[in-house]
């Protein structure tokens, strides 16, 4: 048989040992369970340390999320973009919105409750929204960004550098400056891309609405005012009484006696051109309005019409051929109490539907330098300033010369003009009758013309020849085009405003870092 075996403890070979031997064993335990305490404790705080530096560097608030809508995260210096494009945008007329710069948003209020900070990482969230909801429609249907959008994208990014440049900073000292502390260059490019990709499919899915004829009729019938063409006289005139101000540059309400009696004087004034447009009698009205010093606002175009209150009874279809009417202007003194400050005095002649289609064309401008005068006088504000007509035609033609000896086709024609053109716009697309000045807006509708037409005309408004390229003629008559293009503008904001509501959002700790 085999005996049972007998187990030996820890503690069994401990009793065996000598007293000393018992101590130094103990001692000898004691110290590697202190070693190993420390070797955590060395390790742990070694790790805390890597997070702070991690934590420091930005690494996390440039890629962990911040905030997440739609299914689509975004970091801090996503939302940090959109905040400082808002900031950008009030800063420049901060003095104008109340705005102090130089202290923390988070301390000054816009309104009861709401602090600047508040507002505009408000607006910054809901600009995500949008992108978010128009990125990821892009995503399902398999939409790239256009070349032109990376066009922008590219554009943008060389602004930043050579902005950079400009202050003597580098690329990232640059965008940290503009776009706050956590933004680098890639991060940049990122949220930048995203942002130009969602603008391009946002005009892709407008345009993609079909509007047909009927939509564009129903359209005009709910809004004649703003595409019908009125022939009409109107003249503001006044009180012509001088605003006084105090030494803290607030406006002075009126002495009552004075008010009054200008007011009187007004009303005959605005009576007596009443009569004398009623009458049409032409010299008469022009003697009145000199005399007055009334403002002429006849034959504005019908889209600015409802910036003035004669425009809402120009506008009313009781109107008749040869009516003359008086329309108040009205002004609010420091008690938020209205007085009377002028007559816009009005005469009907017609209303129609104006059936063109708006005109498409390159342009180039080129100047004429000031001329100095011999007899000239800076204090005298009645001087008539000369220019060099000769001079700016002469390097007109050079330039006409030079495109139609490089093929005189519409790509080096805008080419040209993009490069020479003094600081007007080079392109233009569905241009409407009397939107430009008048010596353009003649040569363009004042004949028929076809794509490649080009003529140098003289535009007294600007003080210069334009080369101006015909590029043609809109499909669709210029009220159509409007009607559509508002149509599909309604359409796209009931779609995003539908998207935009289907999302859910959230947030953590992280946005606390946004601005900082």
């Amino acid at each position: 048989m085999f005996k049972k075996k007998q187990t030996t403890t820890a503690q069994d070979d401990l009793s065996n040992l000598s007293l000393r031997r018992r101590q130094e064993a103990q001692e000898q335990r004691e110290r590697a369970k202190k070693h190993r305490i420390y070797a955590v404790i060395a390790a742990v705080t070694a790790i805390l340390v890597a997070a702070l530096l991690i934590w420091d560097s930005g690494v996390i608030q440039r890629n962990a999320p911040a905030y997440t809508v739609g299914g689509q995260s975004y970091s801090v210096t996503d939302v940090d973009y959109y905040f400082f494009n808002e900031y950008n945008n009030i800063a420049a007329y901060a003095s104008y919105y109340g705005l102090d710069t130089s202290i923390s948003l988070k301390e000054q209020e816009i309104s009861e409750g709401q602090t600047w900070y508040d507002y505009l990482l408000d607006n910054a969230l809901a600009s995500l929204s949008d992108v978010s909801a128009l990125t990821k429609a892009a995503k399902e249907e398999g939409y790239k960004i256009s070349e032109e959008g990376q066009a922008n994208v590219d554009s943008t990014i060389e602004s930043v550098r050579s902005a950079a440049e400009q202050y003597g900073l580098t690329e990232s000292s640059y965008l940290t400056y503009a776009y706050g502390r956590y933004m680098t260059p890639s991060a940049f490019k990122k949220v930048v891309t995203q942002y130009y990709l969602a603008q391009d499919y946002a005009s892709h899915l407008t345009e993609s609405f079909e509007v047909t004829e009927a939509d564009m009729n129903s359209y005009y019938e709910e809004n004649a005012a703003s595409l019908d063409t009125f022939d009409y006289e109107a003249y503001l005139l006044t009180i012509g009484l001088q605003t006084q101000y105090d030494d803290d540059g607030n406006a002075v309400d009126f002495d009552a006696d004075e008010l009054a009696a200008a007011q009187e004087t007004l009303k005959e004034q605005a009576d007596k051109l009443q009569a004398a447009m009623e009458a049409g009698d032409a010299e008469q009205v022009a003697s009145i309005v000199t005399e007055t010093g009334a403002n002429d606002l006849s034959n504005l175009s019908s889209s600015s019409l409802s910036y003035y209150p004669f425009g809402i009874w120009l506008s009313d279809e009781a109107r008749t051929a040869g009516e003359v009417g008086k329309v108040e202007d009205t002004r609010t003194d420091s008690n938020d109490e209205e007085y009377l400050y002028g007559y816009y005095v009005v005469k009907f002649n017609s209303r129609t539907l104006e059936e063109y289609n708006g005109v498409d064309f390159y342009n180039l401008l080129i100047q004429a330098d000031k001329l100095e005068s011999e007899d000239s006088n800076e204090d005298s504000a009645s001087s008539e300033v000369q220019y060099d007509w000769d001079a700016a035609l002469t390097e007109i033609e050079a330039l006409e010369a030079q495109w139609l000896a490089d093929g005189g086709d519409a790509d080096s024609f805008l080419a040209m003009a993009q490069e020479n053109t003094d600081g007007s716009t080079t392109s233009y697309t569905n241009v409407a009758k009397d939107v430009q000045n008048t010596e353009v807006n003649e040569w363009l509708f004042g004949s028929e013309h076809q794509v490649g037409d080009y003529e140098i005309v003289r535009d007294e408004t600007l003080h210069g020849y334009r080369l101006v390229y015909f590029n043609g003629y809109n499909d669709l008559y210029y009220w159509q085009t409007v009607a559509s293009n508002a149509i599909q503008q309604e359409r796209y904001q009931d779609w995003l405003t539908s998207a935009t509501e289907a999302q859910e959002s959230s947030s953590n700790f992280l946005m606390d870092y946004v601005s900082k």
